[in-house]
């Protein structure tokens, strides 16, 4: 099965443009994110999908493009913090210990 989130890049790329537009903090950590870094930076913008592409039919989506392309199921984050999200929802994140973790750790190591 191809990635979701690539088989559909035009339409992705759409939904980043008016996530990015909106300038929004990260969903994850609430700090606010620098959209002018560079794709990798550990503190730069990525869409975060709360109900993770992964597990789309435990969501009720019908597909998993379905699911990485619901404007009201992606939000903008940090790459760090979504990679240590991970394939959780936000409210799982919080409940556990790796929730506990935000983006201020990278800018105090010298990130930002």
């Amino acid at each position: 099965m191809a990635n979701p989130r690539v088989a559909n890049g035009a339409a992705r790329r759409r939904l980043a443009a008016r996530i990015r537009a909106e300038g929004q903090p990260c969903c994850i950590c609430g700090g606010p994110i620098d959209y002018t870094l560079p794709a990798g930076h550990p503190l730069s913008f990525e869409m975060d999908e709360d109900l993770p592409t992964s597990r789309w039919s435990e969501f009720g989506y019908p597909s998993a493009t379905a699911c990485a392309l619901d404007p009201a199921n992606v939000h903008a984050a940090h790459r760090i913090c979504n990679e240590r999200k991970g394939d959780r929802t936000l409210a799982e994140l919080r409940r556990s210990a790796a929730g506990t973790a935000t983006a201020d750790a990278f800018v105090a190591d010298g990130w930002a």
